[in-house]
């Protein structure tokens, strides 16, 4: 590994590989942190752990096995110029790119599934909950059989990654870029899909415009996937490569990372505004009981029996919403006078 060449460092490793690498561990740790506080949220905070939050788990333990598989291929050749990859490290990296193949369609699923259930129960609407079980129906069907299609893409199975294998029979190489290019294309019409179903119930909420844009601005962030998803099409012709394929399918992976991890945090970035409210409330708490500790003696005598009577103090008003927010899984905003809003304006991501 000492060489030294064009795109390649002093310890021979290409600038591919080593922009991948920086790729997946920063997508790998941003999605985590961020799927972790809102598991964290939902668990302990506001302890209402759904189906959605349990898709969500199993979306990033898929995600981050899958970053771990990118992570691992780049040590055998992803990144680098066929000419530079040694022969055992051809049969490893073939292995382990069939099998992120084989992953694709599964790892997705589960990612799309989740941001699903989440607007399902954000959105309770008719529309949504019959769009949102059609569409879970569907992402089974597709994902079951496009995951068989590629997994028995060759008969024996091992002759997909073992080109050591002389008696074979394989799907060519073009009836494999089809089936990929399809299921491409029919995940980012998923994609958009999803991005497009809770726009109209958002904008039909009763709250100021600038709440409902910020609101789609955060759901947004999924539009990014989509792009990716969208881009990751010009980068399948690496099936078709038989001269430099360890470098050309860099771009591919790259792409799948983005579309898998900025998907999943599109569902979850929403959920974190609750976290920093209830640490607000949990905040204002603990001043107005130091405060009322600390003043307790000085408080007229009656002050303080008007207050026992029938006075409501900004400490009992904090502790009462927040109270009300747990057993209904919200934070009631509070208006400049200290009363608690319209319920019917509030965010639904507060829910």
């Amino acid at each position: 590994m000492g060489r030294s060449s064009e795109g390649q460092d002093n310890e021979g490793l290409s600038h591919m590989t080593i922009a991948v690498r920086a790729i997946v561990l920063v997508l790998a740790i941003a999605t985590t942190v961020v799927c972790v506080l809102r598991l964290y949220l939902r668990k302990f905070v506001i302890k209402r752990f759904g189906l959605d939050d349990w898709l969500v788990l199993c979306a990033l333990i898929g995600v981050d096995l899958f970053s771990a598989l990118a992570y691992t291929i780049t040590y055998y050749g992803l990144g680098q110029e066929l000419r530079y990859v040694s022969s055992d490290d051809q049969v490893v990296f073939l292995t382990l790119e069939y099998a992120s193949q084989c992953a694709y369609l599964v790892i997705a699923a589960t990612v799309k599934a989740s941001l699903l259930v989440f607007i399902m129960r954000i959105f309770p609407t008719r529309f949504v909950q019959i769009a949102g079980k059609s569409l879970l129906v569907f992402i089974a069907c597709f994902t079951i059989s496009g995951t068989l299609a590629l997994v028995f893409q060759c008969r024996p199975i091992q002759a997909a990654y073992d080109k050591s294998i002389s008696d074979y029979s394989c799907y060519s190489p073009q009836t494999s870029y089809a089936i990929l290019m399809t299921q491409g294309v029919i995940m980012f019409v998923l994609d958009v899909t999803i991005l497009v179903l809770p726009m109209r119930p958002i904008w039909q909420l009763q709250m100021p415009l600038k709440k409902r844009l910020l609101i789609i601005g955060l759901l947004c962030i999924g539009f990014t996937a989509c792009v990716a998803a969208l881009v990751r099409f010009s980068t399948l012709k690496f099936t078709n490569d038989t001269t430099n394929f360890t470098y050309s399918a860099s771009t591919s992976l790259i792409w799948m990372e983005i579309e898998f991890n900025l998907g999943l945090m599109s569902g979850s970035l929403s959920s974190l505004r609750k976290l920093f409210c209830v640490r607000s409330i949990f905040s204002s708490t603990d001043t107005s009981q130091g405060v009322s500790g600390q003043s307790m003696n000085l408080e007229p005598p009656r002050s303080r029996q008007s207050r026992l009577k029938g006075g409501i103090t900004k400490k009992t008003e904090i502790i009462r919403v927040y109270e009300t927010s747990e057993s209904q899984e919200h934070i009631a905003p509070m208006d400049g006078q200290g009363e608690t809003t319209n319920a019917r304006a509030r965010s639904p991501l507060e829910h």
